[in-house]
């Protein structure tokens, strides 16, 4: 059995997706009130339980030998943010060890050996330190920015008629799928390699941040109109927030270094050692924005999920569609 936690995240989901085609048991760690309906069709068990609830992740575990942590935190809240989330990671690991699983993989960043003390680098950046020092044979991934990421951009663009472009135009970066992500890690798995490795990974095409935009603006048809926010004005905006609003103030400080450095990472190599053919730029961004999370479908999220208010699926996973499934209870108003 798999532990995956973060399973219901953008890279997340595409890793659950992944093991399952391969034929693996999986169990994914929800929270109790998260959006997991985009995993019904998956055959996925289900663990209710939280990386703040160390109990929790021990019950998790029972019986698996391996687990993959792909959690992160996109937007911070007061008992959700980059130092629970490290917590949550050490105490993932400690459950493991005592568990006996015999390999853990962590999806890292990039960015994560050289943004200095940015809490969303720092953060990942004791996890993986924790989970070294746990003795457990383990395996770091360390991706780029997702083509996903300028997908988001777009959908701003389009709302707005422009965005702005953080970072340096001029960094180069080579924007990788969350999907050939999830292909590599599956494969890791089945092959076992990268035992006690730290694994770099990026797309197959290195371009700067501006030519990135002006394709996925081709690719959407959307207007490339955009103005410059530097890292020095995300900085000090991040400093300017610091006392009213920590969370954007790590959000800017983050934005600074995912398009603010060089990230010019030879993904190829990594990719033919797993045997996993990476996506162009072009078919991946223009995927990342046709294809929405259901979770931001609202006609999804009323129509074909079981309701969040639901603390478990009322059917055995895997076995009704989406059209089929039950009406769920109103939609909440809060």
């Amino acid at each position: 059995m798999i532990l995956v936690v973060g399973g219901t995240g953008r890279l997340g989901n595409h890793i659950v997706r992944a093991l399952r085609d391969q034929g693996r048991d999986v169990r994914a760690l929800v929270r109790k009130g998260s959006e997991y309906f985009w995993l019904n069709d998956t055959g996925t068990n289900y663990f209710f339980g939280d990386l703040r609830d160390p109990q929790s992740l021990h019950r998790a575990l029972r019986d698996c030998d391996t687990v993959i942590s792909s959690a992160a935190v996109r937007v911070e809240q007061t008992d959700n943010n980059h130092k629970t989330l490290a917590q949550g990671h050490e105490s993932l690991w400690e459950a493991a060890k005592a568990r006996g699983v015999t390999r853990a993989m962590f999806v890292s960043c990039t960015g994560v050996g050289a943004a200095g003390d940015v809490p969303a680098f720092s953060s990942k950046r004791a996890s993986e330190e924790a989970l070294v020092n746990s003795g457990i044979p383990y395996t770091i991934f360390r991706p780029g920015l997702f083509s996903a990421n300028f997908a988001d951009l777009l959908r701003r663009a389009d709302h707005n008629g422009s965005v702005f472009l953080p970072g340096r135009a001029d960094a180069r970066v080579a924007p990788v799928h969350p999907r050939d992500v999830a292909d590599i890690i599956a494969s890791a798995v089945a092959s076992g390699q990268g035992a006690n490795e730290v694994i770099e990974l990026a797309g197959p095409d290195l371009m700067t941040v501006e030519q990135a935009w002006k394709i996925a603006c081709e690719e959407a048809g959307v207007s490339a109109d955009y103005w410059k926010m530097p890292p020095s004005t995300l900085k000090l905006a991040a400093v300017a927030l610091r006392p009213l609003v920590r969370r954007w103030a790590n959000h800017f400080q983050a934005l600074s270094v995912n398009f603010g450095q060089d990230q010019a990472g030879d993904g190829t190599a990594a990719a033919a050692r797993f045997g996993v053919a990476l996506t162009p730029f072009r078919t991946a961004v223009k995927a990342a924005w046709l294809e929405r999370h259901p979770g931001e479908d609202p006609v999804a999220r009323e129509e074909k999920v079981v309701h969040r208010q639901f603390v478990a699926t009322i059917y055995e996973p895997g076995t009704i569609k989406f059209d089929a499934l039950p009406d769920g209870p109103p939609p909440r108003q809060d």
